[in-house]
């Protein structure tokens, strides 16, 4: 961790701008990325030309793919739009993102026939109880019952708030921490390691660090999180944040000598 402060003294001291076109291709990336994580099969081409112009081209696409990715877009949006207007971590900021990355499906696609049949509204935590499933490609190794159920979700979400708050633990520990205890609980019906992802970022984005990419040509987050939990090897999900915040740091820096202007994400705010 002193290691990642020295780096973000440095990163800070720079005060990078990115070029409006660089801008958007991270938040594309950023959209392709998390959403790829989840089984989207769109390229980061088709992503980028539907999130710029809104069209899209290629054979067998799922209109599934597309509204998951115009709803994350929105949801990535509102995070940084967060972080630049200081708002702090609560529920109502967690719900919020969650049903921006999911509702444009919610309204158009009948994946949520089921959710919506059991009294699933918008805008708000789970209302039928829901299961973690950890699989392997196809196969399904283990069904984990969620630490919340529908009747205490929301007590149990403003506690992880509150404990996440009054944590003395440093802010990556932090992070790792709330994205575990999202994905644990399952207080969505969707979304909920999307959801621990933007948050991640919020809360790191709030101490001064750049957006960072879940790429998964290292490490793949999702498999870090399960192993952690499987295996009992706690630090794995703060090693991969600490490691990316790092690379995402110093890829700045080599790409930007010399640049003191403002900062990025002038497009968005």
């Amino acid at each position: 961790m002193k290691e990642l402060n020295l780096l973000l003294d440095k990163y800070r001291k720079q005060n990078i701008s990115l070029s409006l076109e660089d801008e958007r291709e991270m938040l594309y990336q950023y959209v392709y990325y998390t959403n790829k994580l989840e089984g989207n099969k769109l390229t980061l081409a088709q992503t980028s030309q539907l999130l710029s112009s809104d069209t899209i081209s290629g054979n067998n696409i799922r209109a599934s793919d597309i509204l998951e990715q115009k709803g994350m877009y929105k949801a990535l949006v509102y995070m940084i739009r967060a972080v630049r207007n200081k708002e702090m971590l609560s529920t109502s900021l967690l719900t919020e993102l969650n049903w921006l990355a999911i509702g444009p499906l919610w309204k158009s696609d009948d994946s949520y026939l089921d959710s919506k049949q059991k009294g699933q509204t918008m805008n708000g935590f789970k209302v039928s109880q829901n299961v973690i499933q950890i699989r392997k490609g196809a196969k399904l190794l283990e069904q984990i019952e969620p630490l919340s159920n529908p009747e205490n979700v929301q007590s149990n979400m403003e506690d992880l708030v509150q404990s996440v708050f009054k944590s003395k633990a440093n802010i990556i520990d932090k992070v790792s921490f709330l994205a575990q205890e999202l994905w644990l609980h399952q207080p969505f019906m969707d979304g909920n390691k999307r959801t621990g992802r933007l948050a991640i970022n919020f809360l790191t984005m709030k101490e001064g660090f750049p957006l960072f990419i879940f790429e998964d040509r290292n490490k793949n987050y999702n498999s870090v999180l399960i192993e952690q939990f499987r295996d009992n090897k706690p630090g794995l999900v703060s090693k991969y944040i600490e490691v990316s915040l790092s690379n995402r740091m110093n890829q700045s820096l080599n790409l930007n000598k010399g640049n003191t202007k403002n900062r990025g994400y002038r497009m968005l705010l």
